[in-house]
């Protein structure tokens, strides 16, 4: 899914058809300035929607191999941005214990694994591809959460929470297993 997939949705909700025509989501029209920073605002939103869920609800998760030899690992010698470590591991396949400090992580010396959660990567551009975690995270979803974002940026306080309260059920349900027994609705006298 890209961003422009995620636009695509959420303008329809927001009443904004015209800048469907835009140059800049594949269409005919050049944007004009006002387009533009509506445009621009909408990205923002992206961003701050793909950091939330990452930061919430689906946390991206990844592993490293790092040969450490003095027992410090800093934080920035990491290839993506530490959100949260989750276990660091041996050489040996033991889990090993380690120490959190403002820069860096203190754990025992020689060949590590570390598996951390780390934050996605903003996005500059309309093509760029969104780093979400698995299938479970679809374009309706994100687009739910800009829509809110956008809403409440511009002020539209009733209209950004009733749309939050979507984004936040659509979530729920995404994250539902998929065998789960649900008990249907009965009516009592």
């Amino acid at each position: 899914m890209n961003v422009q997939d995620v636009i695509k949705i959420a303008l329809p909700y927001l009443n904004e058809f015209e800048l469907l025509e835009t140059t800049t989501l594949g269409g005919t029209d050049t944007p004009t300035e006002q387009q533009t920073a509506k445009l621009n605002t909408l990205l923002a939103c992206v961003n701050d929607i793909v950091e939330t869920l990452a930061l919430k609800y689906f946390p991206l998760k990844t592993e490293e191999n790092i040969n450490n030899s003095t027992g410090k690992v800093l934080f920035s010698s990491l290839t993506k941005p530490l959100i949260d470590i989750v276990k660091v591991v041996e050489r040996h396949g033991f889990t090993a214990d380690y120490a959190v400090f403002p820069t860096y992580f203190e754990t025992s010396k020689g060949e590590i694994t570390v598996i951390y959660n780390y934050a996605p990567e903003t996005v500059d551009a309309f093509t760029d591809t969104l780093e979400v975690t698995g299938e479970k995270v679809t374009a309706r979803i994100v687009a739910l959460g800009v829509v809110s974002r956008y809403y409440l940026i511009n002020g539209m306080y009733a209209d950004a929470e009733a749309w939050q309260n979507m984004f936040e059920r659509a979530i729920l349900v995404s994250a539902r297993p998929k065998n789960m027994r649900t008990i249907r609705k009965r009516r009592w006298m």
